[in-house]
């Protein structure tokens, strides 16, 4: 046996042992090593719409209260529609009530209950994050900013069209189908908008949320939302500060 065999397998165990030592290395490595804690995992949001409409609130036997327009309001005396310097319409105090109680808060405040709170004379208080809320801007360059171009000024809980068609209330879609007629046949055909329900007509039927239960009418566009951080460790605290701002 040459010099060359003899050593081959002195060389082979010493590798051997240089690889379970680097084996048993890693293990314990991997074992001593802090454990990151489970990543909680982010809160699904309901599957609701962001807002109630009228249509909704009447079916559901909800408090339709703040629709009865003459409560507060003469029908002889149709109240005069005001607008600051930059010709937005301003929306009467009392009203902030009705634009708070249209909407769906838990769809987006997820973990702690939203609990609005009021002034001295007993008017809501909008946050100061959703002041969009009261800004009516509605129509390219706000152009569809006068509000009998939708409510009849002698039927204050009366819709109308262009064309002078009576409307109810729960009757909106057809309103907004008055002006957007190509989304309201992509709304039709289920391309545009919410439709809930079955793909398998022989397992149920499907119902199509209406236009004002995604759109605020007086300002259609939707605000800003931010979005939720993705199922990743490193966003652990982004997404605890998301959920349960201080």
């Amino acid at each position: 046996m040459s010099d060359e065999d003899k050593k081959t397998p002195f060389v082979l165990a010493l590798l051997t042992l240089a690889f379970l030592g680097l084996a048993a290395a890693f293990t314990w490595g991997r074992s001593s090593a802090p454990v990151a804690p489970p990543i909680p995992a982010p809160p699904v949001p309901k599957p609701t719409t962001v807002r109630i409409s009228a249509g909704q609130l009447m079916k559901s036997g909800g408090d339709t209260s703040g629709l009865a327009c003459y409560t507060c309001h003469d029908q002889a005396n149709p109240p005069e529609v005001k607008y600051d310097a930059e010709h937005r319409v301003i929306l009467p105090k009392e009203h902030s009530d009705l634009i708070a109680s249209m909407k769906n808060c838990d769809t987006c405040h997820l973990t702690k209950p939203v609990k609005l709170e009021y002034a001295g004379d007993g008017s809501v208080i909008i946050p100061k994050a959703h002041e969009d809320w009261l800004i009516v801007s509605h129509g390219r360059n706000d152009r569809n900013v006068n509000c009998y171009n939708c409510h009849n000024p002698q039927q204050l809980d009366q819709l109308v069209t262009r064309d002078g068609t009576k409307l109810r209330l729960d009757q909106a879609t057809l309103l907004c189908a008055s002006c957007h007629g190509t989304t309201y046949r992509d709304w039709q055909a289920g391309v545009h908008g919410r439709t809930n329900g079955f793909w398998d007509r022989k397992l149920g039927g499907i119902t199509r949320q209406e236009c004002t239960s995604c759109h605020d009418p007086h300002h259609p566009t939707f605000p800003q939302l931010i979005p939720l951080p993705g199922p990743h460790r490193l966003h652990r605290e982004a997404a605890a500060e998301t959920t349960n701002p201080p």
